[in-house]
């Protein structure tokens, strides 16, 4: 295959910033690199104060690498966005003038319903869907995003600020939580998310569809529990009857206990117990029995909506700040 053009996403999250490049040859296409940093820029209680300077520190050096990189496939053509933390803290666009100044890099804050729309452009590319709704959800860490859809169209889609890392910080549950611990955080999801459930209620979504980091970590408890290598594919069905025995060991887990199951990432240890005490929130509410994963979220919807449209996209503008 000949030398294409190639684009570069950098989406830069709460707890990750990732960099994908790829290629496009016509309607043809060809991902050349993945990677991602852990930065955790967004384990504060209040989402609006500045971002610490170690974790600005942090988010910098993980942009330095990916320059590197990019400067080995020598890409000309980067899209740079940013999402909850970086939308939300007080100092998050003086970072972004020096990213610009010393990097290059043009990071683009788009609000939370845009962030939802590029969720459900790159999970279209992975799952296949008909004319029946699907829910996806996307649990980031400052943030988390719901879309209903089907192949076609977007019935209904919100941005919630109930990231993982997020709630952890709100949360502060004992380690494990206790009774008292998992009634005020149900407590808390049920009045934020009852615009959710009656869309649900509305449009009755068949299957939910889980993309990255949260969705990712169950899938890889659930095959690494069971001595199995992890699919290379980009959708995984996850069975209901595992994602139950998975929450319950992590809700009835202590940190250090979590630490050492197979499959589970350091970073994500702590808040793998809201991320899936939402998620069991959710199916229980909307009375969904199917779970699937699919690895391509919102970098993947970036991509194919940019080399579709020959690569200048709309990104939005940012969010007006309103607390949860």
């Amino acid at each position: 295959m000949s030398l294409g053009e190639r684009l570069a996403v950098i989406d830069c999250g709460t707890n990750t910033f990732n960099l994908l490049v790829g290629e496009s040859f016509g309607k043809n296409h060809r991902f050349l690199h993945r990677s991602q940093r852990v930065v955790k820029i967004g384990t504060r209680s209040d989402p609006f104060s500045p971002i610490p300077e170690p974790a600005l520190a942090r988010a910098f050096y993980a942009l330095c690498s990916f320059r590197t990189i990019l400067d080995k496939f020598r890409v000309k053509k980067i899209i740079a966005t940013g999402t909850a933390a970086l939308r939300d803290s007080a100092n998050g666009k003086d970072f972004l003038k020096k990213v610009k100044s010393e990097l290059g890099f043009d990071i683009r804050l788009i609000p939370g319903e845009r962030e939802a729309e590029l969720i459900c452009s790159g999970v279209r590319q992975a799952v296949r869907m008909q004319d029946s709704c699907f829910l996806i959800m996307d649990i980031g860490g400052g943030s988390t995003e719901f879309i209903l859809c089907n192949a076609d169209k977007i019935f209904w889609k919100k941005s919630y600020r109930l990231g993982a890392a997020r709630l952890l910080a709100w949360w502060n549950p004992g380690n494990p939580p206790d009774r008292k611990d998992l009634h005020r955080l149900n407590i808390l999801l049920r009045k934020e998310l009852h615009e959710l459930i009656e869309a649900c209620q509305t449009f009755k979504p068949e299957l939910l569809v889980g993309a990255s980091g949260s969705f990712e970590t169950i899938t890889a408890l659930m095959y690494r529990g069971k001595g199995l290598n992890i699919p290379r594919r980009n959708v995984i069905e996850i069975p209901i009857e595992d994602f139950r025995s998975i929450h319950h060991n992590l809700i009835t887990s202590s940190q250090a206990e979590r630490l050492v199951m197979p499959g589970m990432l350091r970073m994500r240890a702590d808040m793998m117990v809201p991320a899936t005490l939402l998620i069991s929130f959710v199916m229980k509410s909307t009375g969904i029995g199917n779970l699937r994963l699919s690895r391509f979220a919102l970098k993947e919807g970036l991509f194919f909506e940019s080399i579709s449209s020959g690569f200048p996209v709309n990104l939005g503008a940012s969010q007006s700040k309103t607390k949860l």
